[in-house]
């Protein structure tokens, strides 16, 4: 019983940032729990890839192309999912990053950059597609966050303060939006993306050192993220408000790597 609560057949599942990375290893797992995964993007060929990957092993899954910087493409994806399926279940807030910039070297703009990116966009998609999970009286949502969002680290200043509004967005939306909708967080550490692995081809160096320094001396993958995804959105996650760390035991930054003094 417990295991079939895992189960998310018949559920529409928007993933934002789906067309590679965590959001693919994300919508990858959800599709083989039952859901229909709306995979969003702002590269079409990206996300086209995902639904292959997913209908490949017997999953459903769409394609809609969206910018989360634009609150109209958030607004359409929401309308075309209800246009589409008649409902949205679970919305993933994946989308997101970081450029790596010393504190003296971001402008203002950056900055506000930074956290529209990864937080403005959250919000609003998460405004956009409350009104239909209120209605059908139920809803899950997860916001993808980083350790750097509790850990100083340098040049990551912009990313670290953006990631700490989503993780305070996560708990404020949670208290306003229960008991219907459940909102929760994840809170990722060194996960081999294509990023990763293009620092690891570039300085072989690089992977023994960030191990080195991670408790679990490894790194985790897209599907390990999407795991825990899957179980915050189950019928069998009694959680609202959480922060789930997935970084491999993180008290500090594992990036070897740093910024020299001012």
């Amino acid at each position: 019983m417990t295991v079939s609560n895992l189960r998310l057949d018949g559920q529409i599942a928007i993933i934002t940032g789906a067309g590679r990375g965590v959001g693919r290893g994300i919508a990858t797992v959800l599709a083989e729990a039952g859901a229909t995964i709306v995979c969003s993007a702002r590269t079409k060929t990206e996300i086209d890839e995902t639904v292959a990957l997913i209908e490949k092993a017997g999953g459903k899954a769409i394609a809609l192309t969206a910018d989360v910087m634009k609150k109209a493409d958030l607004e359409k994806l929401a309308e075309d999912t209800m246009a589409r399926f008649g409902r949205i279940d679970i919305l993933i807030n994946n989308a997101g990053g970081n450029e790596f910039r010393p504190f003296m070297e971001i402008s203002e703009e950056e900055f506000k950059f930074h956290f529209d990116w990864n937080t403005t966009s959250a919000f609003l998609l998460a405004q956009a597609v409350t009104p239909h999970m209120v209605k059908a009286g139920h809803g899950a949502i997860v916001n993808v966050s980083s350790g750097a969002a509790r850990i100083g680290i340098r040049g990551m200043l912009a990313y670290g303060v953006a990631k700490a509004g989503t993780e305070q967005l996560t708990r404020g939306l949670a208290q306003e939006l229960a008991p219907k909708i459940r909102v929760n967080c994840v809170a990722l550490g060194a996960v081999l993306t294509p990023a990763l692995q293009n620092m690891y081809d570039m300085q072989p160096e690089f992977k023994d050192k960030l191990h080195a320094l991670t408790p679990l001396r490894t790194h985790g993958t897209p599907e390990d993220v999407g795991a825990a995804v899957l179980w915050l959105c189950s019928k069998s996650c009694y959680a609202t408000g959480s922060i789930i760390h997935i970084d491999g035991g993180l008290q500090d930054t594992n990036l070897p790597f740093k910024l020299p003094d001012l």
